[in-house]
């Protein structure tokens, strides 16, 4: 099957969102915006401290990953992975992983951090050591990301 990973354009974020914004593991906090808004994806096309990559197979965008980006300590989070359920355990979801950390990589970034819920045993099995669990909180600054 015939796929290609890249960088993500504008014209990329109403899928990227639509995929998104139903996925439970993405999930936070009652009252807080599931997903990112798509305003705000937008405003991440091409910034220096924002990667978002799609997958495409076919043609057709069917998943896409987001690395939110720190130079000044040469840092990253893997923010959100994400695989349509026909294409998961076929290997795209590690080769999204390896594309994302080859980037990070020539950006001099030294340490990625995966937050994970569903997605444990995934980023274990691709060299991720588990870190001490702790509870996510959210505040929401802006009726964006108000529910």
């Amino acid at each position: 099957m015939n796929y290609i990973i890249r960088k993500a354009s504008k014209e990329d974020i109403p899928i990227i969102w639509q995929l998104g914004k139903n996925v439970s593991g993405f999930k936070t906090a009652e009252g807080i915006v599931t997903f990112w808004p798509e305003s705000i994806l937008e405003g991440c096309i091409n910034k220096p401290d924002v990667m978002i990559l799609v997958l495409e197979i076919n043609q057709e965008v069917v998943g896409f990953t987001i690395a939110n980006i720190n130079l000044s300590l040469k840092k990253a989070e893997l923010e959100n992975m994400y695989v349509t359920s026909k294409y998961r355990h076929q290997g795209y979801g590690k080769a999204m992983l390896n594309y994302i950390l080859d980037e990070l990589v020539k950006l001099g970034i030294e340490n990625v951090c995966g937050m994970a819920s569903d997605s444990v045993e995934f980023l274990s099995r691709n060299g991720f050591t588990k870190g001490k669990e702790f509870f996510w909180m959210d505040l929401a600054l802006s009726d964006r990301f108000k529910k």
